[in-house]
């Protein structure tokens, strides 16, 4: 009997010391995108948020004619979301607008 109860015993202090503890959520802080070649943008939000934070939706604001983004060191960063500075999580929504350069 004392084997099964020091068993028991050790049995429940292990899942109490591995029981999963609820991790903090990462967050980073949206980097100023603005005015920068889309390929030197994307290199700096994956530099700041990595493999863990949230996709960067591209939108395209050129006429059709223009194309697709298909170099992205040709195109130029016109607007972003959020904002600067503002704290991001993976679950945010975060998206730069591009057009040619000057055509912002």
């Amino acid at each position: 009997m004392k084997t099964f109860v020091v068993a028991g015993a050790a049995t429940l202090l292990m899942s109490i010391v591995a029981a999963p503890t609820a991790a903090a959520a990462t967050t980073w802080e949206m980097p100023s995108l603005e005015g920068m070649n889309l390929a030197d943008a994307e290199a700096l939000y994956e530099e700041t948020v990595g493999a863990e934070g949230p996709w960067l939706d591209i939108i395209n604001n050129a006429l059709a004619a223009s194309g697709a983004v298909a170099a992205p060191s040709m195109w130029e960063v016109c607007l972003q979301a959020p904002k600067p500075g503002v704290s991001i999580s993976a679950k945010s929504y975060t998206a730069v607008a591009v057009n040619r350069p000057g055509k912002c």
